[in-house]
């Protein structure tokens, strides 16, 4: 601490979908009050030689997908850099500008390579996902046992962690199953959510759909990794409602997608950057947004969403029943099943009245998630970390 002031490191991985948390953290970290904060993005300002080490790390040596996925040990390799890569660059900046009172890494993984670190500096480690969920995404035995590295070095980290926040009771609840010595450290908080609309955007839509009634639909999808957030199914889905004229399907995504794939209706939009203008106007023109994973671990875009005032539909997997209310602000379905998205699909589309009841309920129910809140209870934790160091230092 200087001058009654606590300096406070956030560590952010930036890859994925961990750039934009990397936003929302620099958020939450200007409501804090007396905190000195610095944030770390590990996929920002690389050198040659980090470059090259990432590069290196990520050699591919076994197929990406099917039976024999990460045989190879890519994703531990790949996260050991990033950990390798977080101790080096945090150790330069504390060379330069002197030590910080608590470090804050996001993911976990990011504090692989700072364990000796962590026993001098009081440390919280954000999750969203344990190694042991992500293992179930493999699709054999012997593929998920190539996590083993992972979910012990996972072990490290949260044993020698002050405090670990996870994004939900889904997670939470599997790393207590496997530590319960981490009982009374684990925190559920769900990531926060910047607000760009105004409360009363559900009835600007509805307002909208009265003057316009023969105006298409416009649904939005937005995902990265196309096939793991549903987008084949998705295409399927939209094919057999023929939901063509009636509806727009508006795709954000970099992903290679073929013309000849792409159904009447559809529009493939690129180079759309979160929280930019065109981001927003994407959210306001939109209807209801769709996005029905086989495999997703949070879904913040899902928060997103609720804050815009959409109805969603997404699919029943793990912790996406905790972000979108089957019933009361979407509508959930089983994962892959083409025939469930499309009647979805078609209860959505068929009924404004249903999406403002929907939209409503999850523009009040993501009310209490900003920056604010998720920032008060980050302070307790902060000043928890401090208090209580040397009982997890060991």
């Amino acid at each position: 601490m200087t001058d009654g002031r606590t300096r406070v490191l956030f560590v952010n991985s930036g890859i994925l979908g961990h750039r934009t948390v990397g936003a929302l953290f620099r958020e939450v970290a200007g409501c804090l009050p007396r905190i000195d904060d610095i944030h770390l993005d590990l996929s920002s300002e690389l050198s040659w030689m980090d470059r090259a080490a990432r590069r290196a790390f990520s050699l591919r040596l076994a197929p990406g997908r099917g039976p024999a996925a990460n045989l190879d040990l890519r994703r531990w390799r790949e996260e050991l850099n990033v950990g390798w890569l977080a101790a080096r660059r945090v150790a330069r900046l504390e060379r330069d500008h002197g030590p910080f009172a608590v470090l804050h890494f996001h993911t976990q993984a990011s504090a692989y390579a700072s364990l000796p670190r962590m026993r001098q500096t009081p440390s919280i480690v954000s999750i969203d996902c344990t190694q042991s969920l992500a293992s179930r995404e493999a699709e054999s035995t012997v593929s998920r046992a190539s996590y083993l590295p992972n979910v012990i070095h996972d072990a490290f980290v949260f044993r020698r962690a002050s405090a670990i926040t996870a994004t939900s009771r889904w997670a939470a609840a599997d790393l207590l199953a496997r530590h319960p010595e981490c009982d009374g450290k684990v925190h559920v908080m769900p990531y926060p959510v910047k607000t760009h609309f105004s409360d009363s955007i559900v009835e600007m839509r509805f307002e909208r759909l009265c003057a316009e009634p023969s105006r298409a639909v416009q649904v939005l999808f937005i995902g990265g990794d196309f096939p793991r957030k549903g987008g084949p199914e998705l295409l399927d889905a939209w094919r057999l409602g023929g939901f063509a004229g009636r509806a727009v399907l508006h795709l954000v995504t970099e992903w290679d997608l073929a013309d000849r794939d792409i159904p009447a209706g559809v529009r493939v939009v690129r180079g759309v950057e979160p929280y930019s203008q065109p981001w927003s106007d994407l959210w306001l023109a939109a209807d209801c947004f769709v996005m029905a994973p086989r495999h997703e671990a949070f879904g913040l875009v899902y928060q997103e969403a609720a804050a815009a005032g959409l109805p969603v539909i997404a699919t029943r997997i793990n912790a996406i029943p905790e972000i979108v209310e089957d019933g009361r602000t979407g509508i959930l379905v089983p994962p892959g099943d083409t025939g469930a998205l499309a009647r979805a699909m078609e209860t959505i589309i068929a009924s404004g009245e249903l999406r403002r009841r929907l939209g409503k309920a999850a523009l009040l129910r993501i009310a209490a998630a900003t920056p604010a809140a998720y920032a008060a209870r980050l302070h307790s934790l902060i000043a928890s970390a401090l208090a209580t160091h040397d009982v997890y230092a060991a």
